[in-house]
């Protein structure tokens, strides 16, 4: 069981700091896996990125953050992905949106920033996007 004083600091702590720390922990614990996996040393690691071994240290401690532009020379070099991100996943039932205009015939349609429901059933389609 965690003391008072812990328990209150946990509680006073911002979400988006132990959201930080989290992915922060998560990128420094993958990177060693891969180092290991690769039989590389964080020596080996900061020759092969230019750096200087101080520098990659202070990474995998959590003394200094990694940029966008850092993970991307990590994930070049020790060629697995370092971090991934959930791709888009398709709108609709159909995988697909299509995109309709009411068919006005050449009546003109003032423009008016609230929204009204058209009373045409008319549809005609713009385009299909998949």
């Amino acid at each position: 069981m965690r003391s008072k004083v812990a328990q209150r600091i946990l509680a006073e702590t911002p979400e988006e700091t132990k959201i930080f720390a989290r992915m922060y922990a998560d990128i420094v614990v993958r990177v060693n896996e891969l180092l290991k996996a690769k039989g590389l040393s964080q020596k080996n690691l900061a020759n092969k990125l230019d750096k200087s071994p101080s520098e990659v240290n202070k990474w995998l401690v959590g003394e200094h953050n990694f940029t966008l532009r850092s993970l991307a020379k990590l994930e070049a070099e020790l060629g697995e992905p370092i971090i991934t991100v959930p791709q888009g996943k398709p709108m609709g039932a159909a995988g697909y949106v299509t995109l309709y205009r009411n068919n006005t015939g050449s009546k003109a349609v003032p423009y008016t920033s609230a929204w009204k429901k058209s009373k045409s059933n008319k549809r005609t389609a713009l385009a299909n996007v998949s």
